[in-house]
């Protein structure tokens, strides 16, 4: 009897051949970062093909292997576990590890030593361009009348003596380089030594007219009234910009926190990060990459883009508010067309305008309009019940489908409801108006009637009814 062979192996094989090809064909591709997230699928992937083999194997009377998974299998399964948990430690910004401040040559041994930075000027102009190059600590940046840049603060030296902390220090000046309209701020921590870390926190004033731009490895970067532009690439920083007039961009690999108040400028967010807080940007703003936490978007008076590992949306403007964090995303008073894609995600939308385009492999969706009249509505599910309220007044064509489950119809007669397998049709139109499309896979669809009443073309609830005092007992 020949022996039994997986096909586990030659499915590897293809697999590991296929990344290479992306790979070539789409170099900015991020392979790393698709790891951290899903590396968990890899042993599901392998589970479930095992499972189906044995099946098979069951079904064709063929003998069984004795082993599910042979001894060799299961040090691969530890090897795979062991690198994806150890990439999505790394992976993190809030590890232990990194506050613990192992970050070079062990910072958790050794002593801090405190060291004072002289305050130094140089005269700049009305509207320098300010570099800050390889900085790590943090930075406060602010914008003032005149034409004068002027640097102070202190140094923290992580070292095992005294003495190195001392020459440490000496290796590190903090000077202000000047060339022409530009002006670079130096600290010169590489010159440290490898077993002395050297972090330098500093407080800078700079004309208002400034731009500025920063490399960094780690620590925050606080930036404030400034009328020229901001462009921050940081390993590991927490971003603050507020009152700016010119536009930002900013590239971190790992962020605690991304906050920008009240700019007249464009935003530009690429990278990894955590939670982003934007509120009042005058400009346009467009976000690519891997942010896990909670991101939030307020008063946005331009278009909106966003692209990430789970969602890709764009909206119009936000009067109103959009919050997106792990498995839900909502919008409240945003103008579209909205464009919507999103992988396992609920997703609530309220007062939206114009159409919207609404694709999502698993999630709840409930959609509020609130505003007449209606635009396009095309919304699909794979997994995941569809509920619509709509004005009483609103007018629209429904085509509303669902291979398994149910639909719920309030607007009566005008939407003709059909059984269809498992599932149900809806189909019919109320009035005049735009084309509506709900389709899940597998869920309920309800389409029900908003209680209010429209003013000035927007919804405004009623309040409720008081209930209706008992009677007295005439006896």
């Amino acid at each position: 009897m020949r022996p039994y062979r997986s096909v586990t192996g030659p499915l590897v094989l293809i697999l590991v051949g296929v990344v290479f090809l992306l790979q070539t064909l789409s170099p900015g591709l991020r392979w790393f970062d698709l790891f951290v997230q899903y590396w968990p699928w890899l042993l599901i992937g392998w589970g479930v093909i095992g499972l189906i083999e044995v099946c098979i194997q069951f079904s064709l009377n063929h003998s069984l292997p004795a082993n599910g998974v042979s001894g060799g299998g299961w040090l691969l399964v530890v090897l795979i576990c062991a690198l994806g948990f150890s990439a999505f430690e790394w992976h993190r910004p809030d590890t232990w590890w990194r506050q613990a401040g192992f970050d070079r040559s062990m910072q958790a041994f050794g002593q801090e030593h405190e060291f004072s930075v002289e305050p130094i000027q140089r005269t700049a102009g009305r509207a320098p361009h300010v570099v800050m190059e390889n900085f790590r600590g943090d930075a406060k940046i602010t914008g003032i009348a005149g034409e004068l840049v002027t640097v102070a603060g202190h140094k923290t030296i992580q070292s095992m003596n005294n003495h190195d902390a001392e020459r440490a220090n000496t290796q590190t000046p903090v000077e202000i380089v000047s060339k022409g309209d530009r002006i670079v701020i130096r600290c010169h921590q590489d010159r440290a030594e490898s077993r002395t870390t050297v972090t330098t926190n500093l407080d800078i004033s700079v004309p208002k007219g400034a731009s500025l731009e920063a490399t960094g490895s780690k620590g925050d970067f606080d930036v404030s009234s400034l009328t020229g532009d901001v462009d921050i690439s940081s390993e590991n920083a927490g971003i603050r910009l507020q009152d700016l007039g010119g536009g930002a961009k900013l590239d971190t690999r790992r962020s605690d926190l991304i906050r920008c108040t009240n700019m007249r400028g464009t935003v530009d967010l690429r990278g990894h990060g955590t939670d982003v807080e934007l509120t009042k940007i005058a400009g346009q703003v467009t976000m690519s990459g891997s942010y896990g936490g909670s991101v939030s978007f307020h008063e946005l008076a331009k278009s909106v883009k966003v692209e990430n590992l789970r969602t890709d949306f764009s909206v119009q403007q936000v009067p109103g508010e959009i919050r997106l964090e792990r498995g839900s995303l909502s919008m409240n008073n945003v103008v579209g067309p909205i464009h919507l894609t999103t992988r396992t995600t609920d997703v609530t939308l309220d007062n939206f305008t114009e159409g919207l385009d609404l694709s999502a492999d698993k999630g709840d969706i409930e959609l509020r309009p609130g505003r007449l009249p209606l635009g396009r509505m095309n919304v699909h599910t794979g997994s995941g019940n569809i509920e619509l309220t709509l004005p009483q007044r609103a007018g629209f064509a429904m085509k509303a489908s669902t291979e398994s489950g149910e639909i719920e119809n309030d607007f009566g007669s005008g939407l003709q409801q059909r059984a269809d397998g498992r599932g149900a049709k809806l189909e019919g139109s109320v009035g005049d108006g735009p084309d509506v499309s709900l389709v899940t896979n597998r869920g309920r669809i309800s389409v029900r009637k908003m209680t209010g009443e429209v003013v000035n073309g927007r919804m405004a609830l009623l309040p409720p009814v008081p209930p209706i005092p008992a009677m007295a007992d005439k006896w």
